[in-house]
């Protein structure tokens, strides 16, 4: 298994993996240059991404295929993603999730009001359309990861 950063011929099966858990694809092919995929052999089995905006980002995307979840995988994703965020100096992390809300909190994460987002991370196509607005909004300055 290995990590590298997504291309555009991995698009379809990051597709495949969000559409199997539920996740939506809306906005992934225009920020697939911030995307990092896990692979074992020829096939991907997880991904994350991040849409940056300035000096904010919505954290996205992070998907396992259901096969390969409970093995620590998500964990490695968040790390990777982490670690990205990190090197290009941004200042908060925004995510929305419907089904991960617990597993980020415990990575600092706290959940906000949806409307208190003034970052231009509430323009992009999951806050403004693509995840539902029951999805919990939570923010992650990166100084505090």
């Amino acid at each position: 298994m290995k990590i590298r950063a997504a291309q555009t011929n991995d698009y379809q099966q990051i597709a495949a993996l969000l559409q199997a858990a539920k996740l939506p694809v809306d906005g992934v092919c225009e920020h697939l240059s911030h995307f990092s995929v896990l692979e074992e052999g020829d096939q991907i089995i997880g991904a994350v991404g991040l849409e940056i905006y300035g000096q904010d980002a919505l954290l996205r995307s992070m998907v396992v295929a259901e096969k390969k979840r409970g093995l620590g995988l998500g964990e490695l994703l968040y790390q990777t993603i982490l670690r990205e965020a990190k090197q290009a100096k941004l200042t908060n992390l925004y995510l929305l999730t419907e089904t991960a809300e617990a597993f980020f909190a415990k990575k600092g994460f706290v959940r906000i009001d949806r409307a208190t987002v003034t970052s231009p991370v509430a323009q992009s196509v999951e806050f403004i359309s693509a995840c539902p607005a029951s999805a919990a909004c939570m923010h992650l300055p990166v100084s505090q990861a």
